[in-house]
């Protein structure tokens, strides 16, 4: 559609036509997109930091059975806690290791002298899981 303006004349019956001039583009909308833009960018370079972190969020956990008992291995970065709970049927073997870096920090063997039940052994697992993670978060 071709709008004109209509100039009115100086002298009675010499009108003049002449076509408006194109109308601007929408300058908001070009600042909305580049502004959009630009706080994307900023976001994503802020939060990629958090996705390239070697270390993962939760620690890894892997629970093994055995015949006569359970271990579970926790890791988180370059540390790790180990658990053996070892039954038979007169007593339980308890042996805990903490190491860092590969270097052993803690070590506890307990002997109970009764067997323990496999929900005992199970609550026990899940009791040292949970302190630990409860710990790692900050």
């Amino acid at each position: 559609m071709t709008t004109a303006i209509i100039i009115a004349p100086a002298h009675p019956g010499s009108a003049k036509t002449e076509p408006l001039p194109p109308a601007p583009a929408r300058p908001s909308m070009r600042v909305t997109t580049a502004l959009g833009a630009v706080l994307g960018c900023t976001l994503l370079m802020t939060w990629a930091p958090a996705w390239a972190d070697p270390t993962p969020a939760s620690p890894e956990v892997e629970i093994k059975k055995h015949s006569t008992g359970k271990e579970a291995i926790i890791r988180q970065g370059e540390k790790e806690w180990f658990i053996h709970i070892d039954v038979d049927q007169d007593r339980t073997m308890v042996l805990r290791t903490e190491s860092d870096k590969g270097r052993e920090i803690n070590n506890q063997a307990e002997i109970i002298d009764r067997p323990m039940s496999h929900s005992e052994v199970d609550r026990l697992l899940n009791d040292l899981v949970s302190g630990i993670k409860s710990t790692l978060k900050p």
